[in-house]
Parts: C-alpha cells; sequence; structure tokens
C-alpha cells in the first residue's frame, strides 16, 4: 500500500480526501445523533413537567368535584333541607374547602340566588342567573360537573374559574346550581415552579383551544384569544408531542400536552427549539471548526507530501532516462536497446506477432573523421540519430546507438517487407542530409542498413539471433558497395 502510494503521490492525496470526507461524515452523523438526542431529552423532560402538573391539578379538581358531589347528594336528602341554615352549612362544607386559591362554595335556587355560603352566614345577596356555567346547567339535566371558562369573581376571588353541578328537586326538575371558584393564580403559582427555559412556556387550555392562564403571560388580549391550529389533537387525544410555531407569539416550540384527568382542560408545556438546541449548536460549533482544522492540514500535508514524492519520481525519472540515454544522440543506449529488445521478443512470442531489427552504420565514418575532425564527426552522429528518430512513425518503434558509428532500429509487429520500407525511407531521408563526405564515393554522408525480421516461437528467449542475423545483412550490404540496404 505504501509503495503504491509512494508510486502514486496523487493517490495519497485522494486517499487524505477520503480520510477528510470520512471524519466530516463521522462528525456530521455524530451531530445528528446529538441534535436527536438533545430532542428526545426536551421531550422527555416536557412530558414530565406535563405529567406532574396534570396530576397536581387533577387532584385538586377531583377534591372539589367530589365537594360539589357531596353537596349535591346531601341536598337531595329531605331531611337535610329541613334543617337550619347553620346546621345545613355544618352538614354541606368541608373544612377543607377553605384551602388557598379556593373561592366559597356557593348553592344557588333555580333563579340564581345564593341561598348558601360556606364562608359567609347568612349568604351574601348574589344572583348567578347570567353565568355560563349557571345557564349551562340549566340547559343539560346530566352535564355533570362543568369548569367554566376564566371570568373575574363577583365574591372579591379575582380572575377564577367555577366548577358548579346541576341540582334537581324531587321530580327531577331544575332546582339551582352548587359551584366553588378557583384562582386562576393557583395555576400561575404552580407554573412558577416550573424551569423552562429563556423561551420556554407552559399553558393551561381548553378543549377548544381557548387559554386559560399561561406563563409567561402575553403582552395583549389578541395574542391570548389566538387559538392552536392543533385543537383536533386536543380534542382526540388525551396527550401528546408536536412541534410548531406558537399562533400566540410566533416562538418554534416543542409542545407536549396532557389532558388534565376527564376534564375538558390540558396543559402544554412548550420548549422553544432555540433552548432545546442552545448547548447542541455550541458543541457543533467547536466540533465543525475541529474537523475544518483537521482536513485544513491532513489534506494541506497530503498535498505537499504528494508534491515532495512527485518531485523525487521526476528526479528518478530524469536519472533514469539519463541512464538509458546515449549522451551524444539522445538515442536509447545499449543498455536500453537490450531490455526493449527482450521485452518486445517476449511479446511478440505471446502474440505470434513479427519482430524486427534493423542494424544501420553510417559508411566510412572513420574517414570522415580523419577528413573533418571528431568534433565534426560527433555534429554529423547527431544529425544522422535525429534523421533516425524522425523516420519511425510507429510510438512502439525505438531508436538506439549500437556503438560508435553504428546505430540499432527495433520495430514491433513488422514483418521484414515493412521494416525493409523504413530503412530505405531512413537511408534516403540521411542521404539527403547532404552533409559532406570528401572521403565517399557518395560525396555526402550515406548509411549502410542491415535487416532481419521474425516471429519468437514461446519460451524462445535467444534475442541475439534476431540482431547476429541483422549484423550479418549490415555486412553484406557493406560488402556489397555500402549506401544500401539488405534484408
Amino acid at each position: 500500500m505504501l509503495k503504491l502510494l509512494v508510486n502514486k503521490p496523487k493517490r495519497l492525496i485522494g486517499l487524505a480526501l477520503l480520510l477528510s470526507l470520512t471524519v466530516s461524515a463521522a462528525a456530521m452523523l455524530s451531530l445528528h445523533e446529538m441534535r436527536v438526542d438533545a430532542f428526545e431529552r426536551a421531550k422527555d423532560a416536557g412530558a414530565n413537567i406535563a405529567l406532574v402538573i396534570e396530576h397536581d391539578i387533577t387532584r385538586n379538581l377531583e377534591f372539589y368535584s367530589l365537594s360539589l358531589q357531596n353537596v349535591a347528594d346531601r341536598l337531595a336528602d329531605p331531611e337535610v333541607r329541613r334543617l337550619s341554615e347553620h346546621v345545613q352549612r355544618m352538614v354541606l362544607f368541608d373544612g377543607r374547602i377553605q384551602a388557598q386559591d379556593l373561592g366559597a362554595m356557593l348553592v344557588t335556587d333555580r333563579e340564581g340566588h345564593v341561598i348558601l355560603d360556606s364562608k359567609v352566614a347568612p349568604p351574601r345577596k348574589l344572583n348567578f342567573s347570567d353565568r355560563d356555567y349557571f345557564l349551562r346547567q340549566a340547559e343539560n339535566d346530566n352535564m355533570g360537573v362543568y369548569i367554566s371558562k376564566p371570568f373575574e369573581a363577583r365574591t372579591g376571588l379575582g380572575l377564577a374559574i367555577a366548577l358548579s353541578l346541576r341540582l334537581n328537586d324531587a321530580d327531577g326538575k331544575f332546582a339551582g346550581v352548587v359551584s366553588g371558584g378557583l384562582r386562576v393564580r393557583y395555576f400561575d403559582r404552580l407554573f412558577s415552579g416550573v424551569t423552562l427555559g429563556k423561551n420556554g412556556s407552559i399553558a393551561l387550555l381548553y378543549a377548544d383551544g381557548t387559554l386559560a392562564t399561561r406563563r409567561p403571560a402575553l403582552e395583549s388580549a389578541a395574542a391570548a384569544a389566538k387559538r392552536s391550529v392543533h385543537l383536533g389533537l386536543f380534542a382526540n387525544t388525551t396527550g401528546g408531542t408536536y412541534l410548531d410555531a406558537s399562533v400566540r407569539d410566533g416562538v418554534e416550540r416543542l409542545y407536549t400536552y396532557r389532558r388534565i384527568g376527564n376534564y375538558p382542560l390540558f396543559v402544554a408545556v412548550g420548549t422553544a427549539t432555540d433552548d432545546i438546541y442552545d448547548n447542541w449548536k455550541a458543541r457543533a460549533w467547536w466540533i465543525g471548526v475541529l474537523v475544518v482544522l483537521f482536513n485544513v492540514v491532513t489534506l494541506a500535508m497530503a498535498y505537499l507530501f504528494a508534491q515532495h514524492l512527485e518531485r523525487r519520481i521526476e528526479e528518478q525519472r530524469r536519472h533514469a532516462e539519463l541512464a538509458a540515454t546515449d549522451a551524444l544522440t539522445g538515442l536509447a543506449n545499449r543498455r536500453a536497446l537490450d531490455e526493449r529488445l527482450d521485452a518486445e521478443w517476449r511479446r511478440a512470442a505471446r502474440e505470434r506477432q513479427p519482430l524486427s531489427v534493423l542494424m544501420i552504420d553510417v559508411d566510412h565514418f572513420k574517414a570522415y573523421n580523419d577528413q573533418y575532425g571528431h568534433p565534426d564527426g560527433d555534429v554529423a552522429l547527431q544529425a544522422v540519430a535525429r534523421c533516425i528518430q524522425a523516420n519511425l512513425r510507429r510510438p512502439g518503434d525505438l531508436a538506439a546507438r549500437y556503438g560508435g558509428e553504428e546505430f540499432c532500429v527495433v520495430l514491433p509487429g513488422s514483418d521484414l517487407g515493412s521494416a525493409n520500407v523504413v530503412a530505405e525511407t531512413i537511408r534516403h531521408a540521411i542521404q539527403a542530409l547532404d552533409i559532406p563526405h570528401a572521403r565517399s564515393d557518395a560525396a555526402v554522408l550515406t548509411v549502410s542498413i542491415g535487416a532481419a525480421s521474425g516471429t519468437p516461437a514461446s519460451g524462445e528467449q535467444r534475442t541475439a539471433t534476431l540482431t547476429k542475423a541483422a549484423d550479418a545483412q549490415l555486412y553484406r550490404a557493406k560488402t556489397s558497395g555500402r549506401n544500401r540496404t539488405v534484408a
């Protein structure tokens, strides 16, 4: 793996990028799980708060409802009705109903006049025939305990709700109402003991969405009058959870609501999403910063290391090229020729393809050096090398300096006919250079070429056979008058 990365530096950057993406994905997954966990913890906390409050309110409402039922049951007894007012009060009213936030328990006749008062004797001269709870009980003979909407009490109780129960005479006809008030501040005090966060809320609502009370209190009556779009939830369930922006103050909250016993009341605990995710956002910010720093450092180090490796590879490539290149002509040297010829021989044997070799010798080159000097001889060899290279058309063809004034060309996939065409093209091109050679019959620099071709047998490893054959043809070309190709 390490060797693969060293040989392919760009893969190191790819690996660093993959690592960065993996770390980023893991961080995102972790943040998502942390966010879900924060939401679930807020949901559980809201449910616990709603449960505790629901139990407290239910206990008080049931106590008051039982007290109302007790009064109604005893008033149905003719013996009790015949008792004096003082004795009736002692029989009918439990001392516990004098508790804080509970108003007087009142008994009215069918006209709405107070005839018994748990706190005052004789009863105060009050009439409640206009109250909705009185009218509802008068109109419905089987309503049971009815809880009114908040109102300003005439008994000095302040803002309160009334619990009422119908009284019937011996014939089952409406005979009046027994009712009691409960201060709204009871709920406010109960709610004030709950920690809700900076933007949390807790409210008591009726099943129709009417707000009874809320903490924190709303600034305007118009806001308090708005009803939730989730009224259907209140009407059909005993509790649940939903996420929404409040219709009253616009703050998005996670609401957990519970029905208060069997009464048409709900407590709704709202935890603002900003509060839910406050700690999560701080953690997410720091994790994000750390992940970004990690990714930047990782990619930067990978990039710098990859650049270093690329420079090393380039240096090694140049050294390899120099080791395989003839310094004078720029063609492949004898070592590179042997390696390439061996590789092409094996491939030709494997693929059953022909392989051809050209041996090229500059005619009368010793005489050229004697006539013009070695520096000009070197220039002439360089020109010949460039001409040979320029006339090799296929990428797989190789030109190499074989030694002294002798060159070799390897032609993979070429048969003898094709090799002869290439050889003649090279020979004519070199002659066309018109390099003066006073001691040559042609008066210009020329070459003799020997060509040999064959299809190696599988497993045969005698590359020297082909070069020897080409060299033999070169010898024939030179002994036949030079400046010619013999194949």
